[in-house]
Order: C-alpha cells, then structure tokens, then sequence
C-alpha cells in the first residue's frame, strides 16, 4: 500500500470536537508525549502532539524550537493516513511517496553560502544555533550511532542549518507547475529536524517540497531511509 498521511494543525476547541467525532466513529487517537515524528508512523492511524511536548522531549528540544516560533505555535498537531474533510477541517500537508532523485547536491563551500542568506537568518530561533550548550557526549554518541567518522558535530551542524536554509531561501529545487520545488540536500544520517519541512513549520510558502527524513523520523516514524517524500501543500478545499 502507498504511503500517504495527511497534516492537519489545530486550536484546542478544534481538536476536542475532532476527537469526539473519531471516538464517535470508533477509531482512537494517540496523543505522542515524546518524538513528534511519531504521528508518522504507517501503524498509526491518527496520532496528536500537544503544544507542550515541542519543549519537553529532550533529544530534539533545540531543534524543536522552530515550533515554538512559528505561526503554528499553541496548536495541536494532527497525522492521520484518512482525510477529515467530513469534518470540516482541510490538511495542511499531504506527504506521500516519491520517486525523485536530487539532480544536483551542494559541497561545503554551498552550504556555508546557503546559511549565510538573510531570510533563514532572519527566521531561525537563537536556540536552535545553541549546540554549545549541549552535551557533547551525546553529541559524540549521536554520530556513532549515524556511523559518521571523521566529523565533529559543527560540521554536521552546518548541513543540518543549509538544509533547513533550503527550504527557505531555495538554491536547490527542481521547476514545477506552481513555482520552484525545494529539495533535502543530504542523505538521511547528514539530516535534521525534517519534521520542520513535514509539518510545514519550514517551507510554508512552496506549494510543493521533496524531503528526506531525519534519523529521529526514520528511528521513530518508521520512514525510509534515504528516500525523497513529496510534501505538498494546500489549500485543499
């Protein structure tokens, strides 16, 4: 079955009446305390991240800052792999499958240039630039579990920021029917915080991304390595 899940974001009011409705109709929603990325598991048919879990969950509460200055900061997220529109409430994003293959890549000299744009340095938190004040212990374990040798943390920093800059401010993105189409710059082990691009924290203004999961999304949302996934965005009403 083709992977397909649907991003919705939520006022509180919205959220309990969307509840009761799912309830109504036997199925049960999940609310997701930790990794926020969960809610894109295939298992899991609607799941729902609180406003205060963007601060809570350790591992990604740098990264996760992106959120708590965003538009959609106070709402409740909601991933669910069936439409709501009975009920009145239209998706954010659609994320489904993707076949695409990065025409072009950028090198380290690219990267620092795509950080360097004002757009993404006028968008990103303060906090999410503070990678000193974390432990570098787990900055150290973080890159053997990725089996990344031969690389101290800020320079995988520096992907981590183009990346996101991408997104932004586009150097690489391929021309499609409703402007330009932003792309991962990376593989997966180099990525981080895709959940930003996912959940259109990132990247609202583009009808159309192609993103390649962070570990956190394959780890916990069970998404695949290495592969593209086409985000796209509404209005779908």
């Amino acid at each position: 079955m083709d992977y397909q899940k649907y991003v919705y974001w939520l006022d509180p009011d919205e959220h309990l009446k969307l509840k009761k409705d799912l309830r109504d109709k036997g199925i049960q929603e999940k609310e997701f305390k930790k990794a926020v990325c969960v809610p894109l598991a295939r298992n899991v048919k609607a799941g729902s991240v609180l406003p205060e879990t963007w601060g809570s969950f350790d591992l990604c509460k740098r990264q996760l800052s992106w959120y708590r200055q965003s538009s959609h900061a106070g709402q409740i997220l909601m991933v669910t792999d069936f439409k709501l529109d009975q009920s009145g409430i239209y998706p954010e994003t659609i994320i489904r499958q993707s076949r695409f293959k990065p025409p072009k890549l950028p090198d380290r000299g690219k990267k620092l240039t795509m950080i360097a744009s004002k757009e993404y340095q006028k968008a990103k938190p303060n906090v999410w630039d503070d990678i000193a004040s974390e432990d570098p212990a787990k900055q150290d374990k973080w890159l053997k579990v990725m089996g990344l040798r031969g690389i101290t943390f800020e320079e995988l920093f520096i992907t981590h920021c183009a990346n996101h800059s991408n997104f932004i401010d586009p150097v690489y993105f391929v021309n499609g029917e409703n402007g330009p189409i932003p792309y991962s710059i990376d593989k997966t082990k180099f990525i981080c915080s895709a959940c930003m691009e996912f959940y259109n924290i990132i990247g609202a203004g583009f009808r159309k991304k192609l993103v390649v999961p962070c570990p956190g999304a394959v780890i916990f949302g069970g998404l695949p390595v290495n592969r593209y996934l086409e985000v796209i965005t509404g209005p779908f009403n």
